[in-house]
């Protein structure tokens, strides 16, 4: 496999596609209470604040900075102008010490229609969101206040190929596809890319390190796998192994999303399993992106096998996360980050993989209404390398938030964003990838084989003649523990992966850059020295 890094522009790189819209299948919507932002008809304040791009965010659900969701003089001066519509916020109750440890971290504020009028609301607080920043333009709000509230986007893994019609059956993104250009040849047996196959060599062998460099994959959690010593769901992996999990993060995203589901539509994660493996049982298709995160752990196994993983579950096995539990998964790495430069190197993180990513409202080059940016700066701030997966709608528009790649650098923090386009096994750009100035890297991201859970079988059924014991391949029978799968979705691991692998070369180079030194400037140096060697 490949990885290669391009040169960033000197600027930015202006206007992007206008043309890749998202189009969300109805039952995704109703299942996570969202709503697709139609810039046609979409409410706006006026004044700064610019008519929007299409995207799509949780209606009942805005996100709101956790040092404003405690001060109750705050909520109330919001739910004064929303009174006039109907409409109140439901700040989140506090939750544990972990959670309120993170005082700028954008908590979901609930949304709901008060009772108290003649005629009735509608709960959607994009409208909400309008409705207080034309109180912030006249005066009866503070505009600063107003500006750190955005609504709750939906991301998506980047597995799925948008751009219909990529196959007769119309195989969509994960859970929109986009207006792309028509192509073929990356749906497989009538699936949507992803079928099993037989891999017939063992896990890559470890060598011994000082400290291991983890790479947190921030994705749809974990399955069975031999190579990850998981023989089945009853018990977390084996400690000191390659592949961990983070029970205390976990729990609060499960928190968060119990409270939510107290007042809008939301599902709940959990824990750190990729499960359910379908979202309706009495059909038993499989989930667009179920394994998706244990495929991911696989190509960092293959690729950067001294390392260890860490996996936080954020997406559902339909491919769909929740901008606030990305959030929190972000802020809780960075909270784990710290405690290892204090006191416990053990907990450090060196890389984050994401691959998901959402389509932002603002059309603005410079302007970033989203949340994650601040989030990742801070990631950044600490020596951590961010790559993220560009999308596969076979457009320049800014996906983000790979898209961050375009900012400026500085020295005193880690790199910028790596923004990971797909490359085909013949290293031409994958057909449905999105490519724009922004897209700083190019991996192998088609026809990738890795580690899948291997307890999955979904209901499609090969044709057997059981008397002779003959069949056809199964394309959904995953019991052999290997796929082969497309996406920008697996092409970000292997950049995160080659980056990973060249942050131990530094460190065995140059004692000065050890990895068990784990000081928020040695990071930082280390992770620019790493992203060069990788050719970055």
């Amino acid at each position: 496999m490949v990885v290669k890094f391009v040169p960033k522009p000197a600027r930015p790189s202006g206007e992007d596609d206008r043309t890749a819209v998202p189009v969300v299948p109805q039952h995704l919507l109703e299942r996570h209470g969202a709503r697709v932002l139609n810039p046609v008809n979409a409410l706006v304040a006026g004044g700064p604040y610019q008519p929007p791009r299409s995207t799509v965010y949780r209606a009942g659900s805005m996100l709101m900075p956790n040092d404003m969701v405690r001060d109750a003089r705050i909520v109330a001066s919001f739910n004064e102008v929303l009174s006039r519509a109907d409409l109140e916020l439901v700040p989140p109750r506090r939750q544990d010490q972990y959670t309120e440890r993170l005082a700028g971290l954008p908590r979901p504020v609930s949304l709901r229609a008060t009772g108290k009028a003649a005629k009735p609301a509608q709960v959607d607080c994009w409208l909400a969101l309008q409705e207080l920043r034309v109180a912030a333009l006249t005066g009866r709000l503070r505009k600063d206040l107003v500006d750190r509230l955005s609504v709750d986007h939906l991301l998506v893994g980047t597995v799925d190929i948008g751009g219909t019609p990529w196959e007769a059956s119309g195989v969509g993104g994960a859970p929109w596809e986009a207006s792309g250009t028509p192509g073929s040849g990356y749906a497989r047996g009538g699936t949507t890319g992803r079928i099993p196959v037989a891999l017939a060599v063992p896990a890559p062998p470890r060598g011994a390190l000082d400290r291991r460099p983890v790479v947190a994959v921030v994705d749809s959690g974990i399955g069975p796998h031999p190579w990850f010593d998981l023989p089945d769901r009853t018990a977390p992996p084996p400690a000191g192994g390659f592949l961990n999990v983070f029970p205390e993060l976990q729990e609060a995203l499960r928190k968060q999303g119990e409270q939510a589901a107290l007042t809008a539509t939301t599902q709940v994660l959990l824990d750190y399993w990729d499960a359910p493996v379908t979202d309706n049982p009495l059909v038993g298709m499989l989930d667009r992106d179920t394994g998706h995160g244990t495929f991911i752990a696989g190509i960092v196994r293959q690729s950067a096998p001294e390392a260890n993983v860490l996996a936080v579950r954020v997406l559902h096995s339909d491919g769909v996360a929740y901008e606030s539990d990305v959030l929190l998964a972000l802020w809780g790495l960075i909270l784990r980050v710290q405690d290892a430069q204090e006191h416990d190197p053990e907990r450090m993180v060196d890389v984050v993989s994401l691959s998901l990513g959402y389509f932002d409202e603002a059309g603005s080059t410079s302007t970033f209404t989203g949340q994650i940016a601040e989030a990742v700066d801070k990631l950044r701030e600490l020596g951590v390398l961010v790559v993220a997966a560009a999308g596969n709608e076979a457009t320049s528009r800014r996906f983000y938030p790979a898209a961050l790649a375009e900012r400026p650098s500085s020295p005193d923090i880690a790199p910028q964003v790596v923004s990971v386009g797909a490359l085909n096994p013949s290293t031409t750009r994958a057909l449905f990838s999105n490519e724009a100035p922004w897209v700083t890297a190019w991996a192998t991201g088609a026809g990738v084989v890795s580690t899948f859970p291997d307890d999955v079988q979904g209901a499609i059924s090969a044709s057997l003649v059981p008397a002779t014991g003959r069949g056809a391949l199964d394309p959904d029978d995953y019991r052999a523990g290997f796929a082969v799968w497309d996406g920008t979705s697996f092409a970000a691991p292997l950049a995160a992966a080659e980056i990973t692998a060249a942050l131990i070369k530094c460190s065995a180079e140059n004692p000065a850059l050890a990895l068990k030194n784990v000081d928020r400037q040695v990071a930082v140096k280390r992770a620019w020295a790493a992203l060069t060697k990788a050719g970055g």
